[in-house]
């Protein structure tokens, strides 16, 4: 067989592995397909801006260990500043296309390291912008992520100042809001499945 006619296949085949198992959740599986894709030796450039931003999201979201150390953190941060290294120059390009990529990354590796006030300016940029491009996923995506960004923060909040209870309060709604708005992006992008895991995030905290 042509091996360039084999690795057009397996770009195609480990790229949509890859990006399937983000949105169905599957961290492992995502992690292997996204360092398939990554070793291909003429991958094209398009197809590294993606990967390289949903492996380094999947990277993120996979982080048991919060406090900013351990090997899951390096591999996170790793896939971070090579993500954004190769993101950057493409938002200043084509803002419309890249720009949300770039905001979300970098609310998320701000977000890691507690910086909340900073977070929550480019989690709302990321939320802008991919809703001025038309990505409804990415849209949504931006919304649920900034969802748990602002539920962390109420954690936060309530172990270190019980006192600021109405503030406490305030940070709950601001998360229900960003989780309905995920919501509405996932149903009109028609995934019933993000629709249905938001839905019982919604429902978890309203129990508490």
């Amino acid at each position: 067989p042509n091996p360039v006619d084999a690795q057009g296949y397996n770009e195609t085949i480990f790229f949509n592995k890859a990006l399937q198992s983000f949105w169905l959740g599957q961290s492992e599986r995502c992690n292997h397909y996204s360092k398939k894709v990554l070793e291909l030796k003429f991958l094209g450039s398009h197809n590294r801006l993606m990967i390289l931003f949903y492996a380094s999201l999947n990277a993120f979201r996979s982080l048991k260990n919060k406090n900013g150390s351990g090997s899951k953190f390096t591999t996170a941060k790793t896939l971070f500043y090579e993500a954004i290294s190769v993101l950057r120059p493409s938002a200043d390009l084509s803002p419309l296309n890249f720009g949300n990529k770039v905001y979300l990354l970098e609310a998320e590796m701000l977000s890691l390291e507690k910086k909340h006030q900073e977070a929550k300016s480019l989690y709302a940029a990321a939320i802008t912008s991919a809703c001025s491009a038309g990505y409804v996923h990415e849209h949504g995506l931006a919304c649920e992520l900034a969802a748990h960004h602002y539920k962390k923060i109420e954690h936060a909040l309530a172990c270190e100042l019980a006192a600021h209870h109405y503030k406490k309060i305030g940070e709950v709604e601001t998360a229900l809001d960003f989780f309905q708005q995920s919501k509405r992006s996932y149903m009109q992008w028609g995934s019933q499945m993000k629709v249905a895991s938001i839905t019982r995030q919604v429902k978890d905290i309203q129990r508490k």
